[in-house]
């Protein structure tokens, strides 16, 4: 089976919650049963918070590709730098990235 691979430094993906209820068709399920427990699904979402690994547009288009290539079924995979703190500057040091806020 031929991959493919996605390398990018970013990927900003936004939220995922309702992204995920919607493409496992349980939004609906879910509304409901928030509705019996008093509370609104739509309220919920402002509070998942931003994975913030990216600022721009490349980040976006990354996360795109990837989602695309996942709706698509296709055996892909994506890959990034590896990081602790969110947006953050980068030295490499002795062929190690060092992170600093």
């Amino acid at each position: 089976v031929k991959r493919g691979y996605y390398l990018s430094a970013e990927y900003l993906l936004g939220r995922a919650f309702q992204n995920a209820l919607v493409n496992l068709d349980l939004e609906p399920a879910f509304k409901e049963a928030m509705m019996g427990l008093g509370f609104e699904l739509e309220d919920l979402y402002p509070f998942e918070a931003d994975p913030g690994l990216g600022n721009g547009g490349l980040g976006r288009l990354a996360a795109c590709f990837l989602d695309s290539m996942a709706t698509l079924s296709l055996p892909c995979w994506g890959y990034g730098i590896r990081y602790n703190y969110g947006i953050f500057k980068q030295d490499i040091v002795n062929g190690w990235q060092v992170e600093r806020p």
